[in-house]
């Protein structure tokens, strides 16, 4: 009788709760505590506690981004849930109140969304999160994506049909997502976080849990978690406001809770560290070692307030100049190390953390640990110098002013994700301005003095941990004995003060006092808007105004023939080449000099080596227009070419190609694209061996030539006042020497033999059970841009079928997908690629139904229906793109002056895909999958000797 009156109480205080007022669970804002927000921003909580977050946003015009944050993530399973969070995220595209399996995402399909790349969830530790980018931001478009977020939020039907279909398909997930990198990071957190409970909640969760996953199971955290005081919507694009509030307030009001509720305090604390303690954990398969040294602590997880933010950023400062002297220590080869990291913050809610990394050849961990350890004693005894903190916070001081500059421009994905980060990290919504207004004068006014305390703040924990991970094999009785013995020894050795570099100015070159004349002038090519001007020496220079990015320009400078004129003997020099001219400055100037000659600055310029072409390319600011030409002309007539920069690459490439043969992603750039160019040596990755045999006698044979005599073609977009640029670019462009005329013909390299009908296996050096089944067919080039288009939207059906049969309904691989790679160099040569990630014991299954999806296509044909949900989201892409300042440069503008077409293809982009029907697709699929003529490469794993 006593229990009866006490359930019955119980079950009232229940219905009570639903129908009153409900608190937030995690409450985004608190205005009584003075702290300032971005004035855009419209917060509401409805009286069942969903809070909301809207901001209008016009770049793009008409679109939006919506965000469904639920404040659970796998930390708040039991023992018994480890993996449903993310199960359950899974589920929720496969049945819902208003969507039967399989419909949920052919309806994204059918308005213009792709599935992955506009319509996706993800799961973390702490929260689960929806996300929708709409094609469009009216009435409608909204109000059926809030009836998806509705449907995720309370109307899951959690079928056993679609639990037992979807198991596959996240056993095939957590297979593909295991790799060499996700088991040392589980390993190095288990010595990090010692009797944790966040080593036994990674959100993929446990086999266990998976293989056994039942409807009761899910439901149970999907009515636990997913309640409306334990959620945020956040909405930002180019709609009304007021509008879009009263959408959310009438349709969302009605969400209730579904279960009762008692909110569980986490464990998430650990045994404390004390003293120095070191981690040895040998993984032969990563290509390289990784040393640390660190402090890690608990720390409650709190609102951020303006003073924390600070604080922030001024370890952030005194962080950034540790890295500075890392980051020359490598480009000098004065390190042992190739590459490193400094850091301070927290990450998980409640890990707070500092460490200082490196990377390093396994023979060179002593070393390299020794270098890591004297440079952060140093900082931590002596501090920084005046000159370095200068160059920082000029830096700082330039992407908060760029950021107010660009504010009237910023694209609504960026925004929305920044609102959603901000939501689930607890941390301030500042506009550019506030955030400017807050940082600029703190930032101005940071002395020597407090970089210094805020270094010995970071570092202030009694306890270091030392950490040696990877390829190193440290042969002794106790590894982890052996590395506090290098720690220690290092530690009781003097280190003095930093004594820097030599600075050097900029510009240091003289220009000629002849100059060249503009030969001809040719305004809105095509009707493009596009200017094009010849100048006597050669030069070309093609130019655009926009609006899509405020403050800002973008540029490329193309010259020379690129890849394509490689030397034949010396494969591998054009990876070698990009890469040591990125690193190697201006003759006059390594990095670091120029990098200090530049701070402050908004401007930003690399090499690259691309197909057909050289390029240098970059962006600035409109008024820093003229520092943009100067570099350009600086890099054309003194590139560097430093033996340091070669040495460091090689280093860089090896590490990288021992990686690579280790995945099948990697395995397949070395070996399966040498194979499937019939063992052309153009093709594929070189050995390390090859690539240590080059000098820099070899870069300079081959690229010199073309910086001194090719035609050069400037192309600049954005916002720029065409009569500056012009006039820019006759004073440093039109003082070059006279160069070689342009040509205006496709010079094929060479003829490629495709296998036809062979079989490639390729053994992976891994422990790891993954494999691939990878079906090429041979295509054409990229020539017939018409041709091109309607190959890339053929491999977007095949892709649709490969989900629907490999995944949905078999459940045998995670990711399956299509798509074509047509040669810009060589002619009559392309691939299309059918991949299917997979188990190794399914290789025959899989290759076999990719087989019957072939004769499905060849046979039974493409239907309408395919052709337009294929061709939708293509659609409502380009109508993105075209408004980017990289399009234009990158698609249309770049190298236009040796191949003119570019300028017909940007006005075709449009109607060429628009008019493809499902007959075009038939025809091409019957000309080029041909099964009998296809190239197949199985990947397995193999013996780690091999």
């Amino acid at each position: 009788m006593i229990y009866r009156s006490i359930a019955f109480k119980a079950s009232i205080l229940w219905v009570l709760l639903i129908f009153s007022c409900a608190v937030p669970q995690h409450r985004i804002f608190v205005f009584d505590q003075g702290v300032q927000t971005d004035p855009g921003i419209v917060y509401g909580v409805l009286p069942n506690g969903f809070q909301y977050i809207l901001k209008q946003n016009s770049t793009p015009k008409d679109r939006a981004n919506i965000h469904l944050n639920i404040f659970a993530g796998s930390m708040h399973e039991t023992d018994e849930q480890q993996g449903i969070a993310h199960f359950l995220e899974h589920l929720l595209f496969n049945g819902s109140e208003h969507f039967k399996p399989g419909e949920l995402i052919e309806y994204f399909q059918s308005i213009g969304m792709d599935f992955g790349s506009d319509a996706n969830a993800r799961t973390s530790f702490f929260e689960t999160v929806y996300d929708l980018s709409l094609p469009k931001a009216d009435y409608q478009h909204m109000d059926e994506a809030f009836v998806v977020i509705q449907d995720y939020a309370k109307g899951a039907l959690l079928l056993e049909s679609e639990v037992e279909r979807e198991r596959g398909i996240i056993l095939a997930e957590k297979r593909q997502r295991d790799s060499v990198s996700y088991r040392t990071f589980k390993k190095s957190l288990q010595f990090e976080l010692p009797d944790s409970i966040f080593n036994q909640r990674f959100p993929i969760g446990i086999d266990p849990v998976i293989k056994n996953a039942d409807r009761d199971l899910l439901k149970a955290y999907y009515d636990k978690w997913y309640r409306p005081d334990n959620m945020a919507l956040i909405v930002v694009g180019d709609f009304d406001v007021k509008k879009v509030q009263s959408m959310i307030i009438k349709r969302f009001s009605k969400l209730k809770p579904r279960a009762e509720f008692i909110k569980p305090i986490l464990k998430t604390q650990w045994k404390e560290h004390k003293g120095i303690e070191s981690f040895y954990h040998y993984e032969p398969e990563t290509g390289s070692t990784d040393i640390s040294i660190e402090t890690i602590s608990w720390l409650p997880f709190e609102t951020q307030t303006e003073d924390v933010l600070k604080q922030k950023i001024l370890t952030y400062i005194a962080n950034a100049m540790l890295q500075n002297r890392l980051s020359g220590m490598v480009s000098r080869q004065t390190a042992d190390f190739s590459d490193s990291t400094v850091f301070s913050g927290s990450f998980l809610h409640h890990i707070s953390t500092s460490s200082i990394s490196a990377r390093c050849e396994p023979d060179k961990w002593e070393e390299s640990l020794v270098q890591i350890e004297k440079v952060l004693r140093q900082g931590l005894s002596y501090g920084f110098t005046k000159k370095e903190l200068d160059r920082v916070k000029a830096n700082f001081i330039s992407s908060l002013e760029l950021q107010v500059n660009q504010a009237g421009t910023q694209k609504t994905h960026y925004l929305s994700r920044s609102i959603l980060n901000a939501v689930n990290g607890k941390n301030l919504f500042l506009s550019p301005q506030q955030k400017k207004d807050l940082l600029n004068p703190f930032v101005k006014s940071i002395s020597l003095k407090d970089a210094h305390q805020a270094i010995k703040k970071a570092w202030s924990k009694e306890h270091r941990l030392i950490l040696v991970t990877g390829n190193a094999k440290i042969n002794t009785q106790n590894p982890e004995l052996t590395i506090l013995e290098v720690y220690k020894k290092s530690n009781i050795e003097k280190t003095g003060k930093y004594k820097g570099f030599e600075s050097g100015s900029f510009p240091y070159l003289e220009l000629p006092s002849f100059k060249f004349g503009i030969k001809s002038k040719q305004e809105n090519v095509k009707n493009l808007g596009i200017t094009s001007i010849k100048f006597d020496n050669n030069i070309r220079l093609n130019l655009k105004k926009t609006d899509y990015k405020q403050n800002e320009f973008l540029f490329k400078v193309c010259f020379g023939d690129g890849k394509k004129s490689e030397p034949l003997f010396k494969p591998g020099l054009a990876i070698l080449t990009e890469d040591v001219l990125k690193a190697g400055g201006l003759g006059n100037l390594d990095n670091d000099q120029l990098e200090e000659a530049l701070a402050g600055n908004k401007v930003s310029i690399k090499f690259q080596v691309n197909d057909n072409y050289f390029a240098l390319s970059g962006s600035g600011d409109p008024k820093e227009a003229e520092l943009i030409f100067q570099l350009i002309y600086h890099y054309l007539k003194d590139p560097g070419y430093r033996v340091e920069a070669l040495n460091h690459t090689k280093t860089l490439y090896k590490q990288q190609y021992d990686r690579l043969m280790r995945t099948p992603e990697g395995i397949m750039q070395i070996k399966g694209d040498f194979f499937l160019a019939g063992n052309d040596t153009r093709f594929g990755l070189p050995h390390p061996d090859t690539i240590n045999g080059y000098t820099l006698k070899d870069i300079k044979n081959w690229v010199t030539p073309y910086f001194k005599n090719s035609p050069v073609e400037v192309s600049i977009i954005g916002d720029i006042d065409e009569k500056t640029i012009i006039g820019l670019a006759s004073k440093y462009m039109g003082v070059l020497e006279k160069k070689e005329e342009f040509s205006k013909k496709f010079i094929s390299a060479g003829k490629i033999i495709f296998p036809k009908g062979e079989q490639l296996e390729l053994k992976l050096k891994t422990k790891i059970d993954s494999g691939v089944v990878r079906i090429a067919f041979l295509t054409d080039d990229f020539w017939d841009i018409k041709k091109t288009r309607l190959l890339s939207v053929l491999s977007r059906v095949f892709s649709e079928r490969l989900r629907i049969v490999i995944r949905e309904n078999l459940g045998l691989s995670y990711s399956s997908y299509a798509y074509n790679d047509p040669s810009s160099i060589y002619k009559n040569y392309g691939v299309m690629h059918v991949v299917a990630n997979i188990k190794p014991a399914n290789h025959s299954i899989v290759y076999d139904k990719i087989k019957d999806i072939v004769d499905s296509i060849i046979t039974d044909g493409i239907t309408e229906k395919e052709t337009d949900f294929a061709l939708k989201p293509v659609l409502n892409h380009l109508k993105l793109i075209r408004k980017t300042n990289s399009y234009w440069l990158n698609s249309v503008m770049s190298n236009a002056s040796t191949y003119p077409e570019k300028f017909d293809w940007a006005n075709t982009i449009m109607d060429d895909y628009q008019t493809i029907t499902h007959k075009d697709l038939i025809l091409f699929a019957k000309k080029y999958l041909n099964i009998d003529d296809s190239a197949l490469i199985l990947i397995k794993p193999g013996n780690l000797k091999d």
